[in-house]
């Protein structure tokens, strides 16, 4: 069957459906200059975040760098093994830090040091500096010794100014190795393990420097004694009978009276100490250690004078608190200068 014909459309129809525009309104040229806009919109974009991320990478990159920082720092501080594993280095290059006990200039003697005993750390040992300076080059100048420790850079004076006297003249035996020299004797107490680095001043001006590698001292507690009452302190007060007490330290030198160390609890406790009147004369600092690690910690201070007292030379009462758990070394020093130490466990 053959489909049926659409009729004609009229004539008002038709020219309904043509274009009222003379030309087409939309032309090859409009759509080439809007696509071009479009790719040039484009293009300033990116550019512009190209430019943004230029100007933020240093800032993104100098905070990340700030706090990986401060997560070293802290992690350093907070982990008593890292800062074995990783130790803090003092100034200066690795051969500054050369333990020496010889200091030579132009190839020449200056300046030798010889520490008394096996000087571990937490007891004095004494020390002789010979400069090889006649006294006549040094008498009437001012010598001072300062040191820092590496690890941890605690910096204490090990000699405060002292006037070089023409006693301090070292003649030197027919068996010296020097001569002519001017000696100078130090306490050589160090409260911490490790390299120190010491240099000697004479009227403010470097003359020589040593390094040496110090021991860790026993960490094994202090044990206990029994200490009484002299005889003269016997004869003055025969009638108060005062029974002998135990006190816990080292015999002869430094002891104390009192209950048990308890973590973070304070307690009293009487010190006792042994040594001539001008050792136990001056401003008196306790400070502590702990096991494994480098943090000097503020104990108690006051003053000391001599008071015999129980068989000891000098006694005082203090209070004292020791903030952790672990094996503690308590240190007394005397004007700076270590006087003796005892070791604690901290329960």
């Amino acid at each position: 069957m053959n489909k049926e014909s659409k009729p004609d459309r009229p004539e008002w129809a038709r020219e309904l459906a043509a274009s009222p525009f003379r030309e087409p309104m939309f032309t090859e040229e409009m759509k080439a200059d809007i696509l071009n806009r479009r790719k040039s919109a484009d293009l300033q974009h990116s550019q512009g975040l190209a430019s943004s991320w230029r100007r933020r990478v240093p800032v993104l990159t100098a905070g990340i760098c700030a706090l990986l920082l401060l997560t070293a720092v802290w992690g350093w501080q907070a982990f008593p093994a890292l800062r074995q594993l990783v130790p803090l280095k003092g100034p200066g290059s690795a051969s500054e830090w050369t333990p020496h006990t010889l200091y030579t200039e132009n190839g020449e003697p200056k300046l030798q040091v010889f520490a008394g005993g096996d000087y571990a750390a937490g007891a004095p040992a004494g020390a002789a500096w010979f400069l090889m300076s006649p006294i006549e080059e040094l008498e009437g100048k001012h010598a001072r010794i300062t040191a820092v420790h590496r690890d941890s850079g605690t910096i204490l004076e090990e000699l405060a100014e002292t006037e070089i006297t023409a006693d301090m003249a070292y003649l030197g035996g027919p068996d010296s190795s020097f001569k002519d020299a001017t000696r100078i004797v130090s306490r050589f107490g160090l409260p911490l393990a490790g390299l120190w680095k010491f240099d000697l001043l004479i009227d403010g001006k470097k003359y020589g420097d040593i390094v040496f590698d110090v021991p860790d001292g026993s960490w094994e507690p202090s044990p206990s004694f029994v200490t009484d009452r002299s005889e003269e302190e016997a004869k003055i007060a025969p009638s108060r009978g005062a029974p002998p007490r135990s006190v816990t330290g080292v015999e002869g030198r430094l002891a104390f009276l009192g209950m048990d160390f308890a973590a973070g609890k304070p307690n009293k406790y009487m010190w006792h100490f042994w040594g001539k009147d001008e050792e136990l004369t001056g401003d008196l600092t306790f400070t502590a250690v702990k096991q494994h690690s480098n943090e000097l910690i503020d104990v108690f201070q006051t003053e000391i004078r001599p008071s015999p007292m129980y068989g000891a030379d000098a006694m005082l009462p203090s209070m004292m608190m020791l903030p952790s758990p672990g094996l503690w070394r308590i240190m007394a020093s005397i004007d700076g200068q270590l006087f003796g130490s005892v070791v604690v466990e901290v329960r």
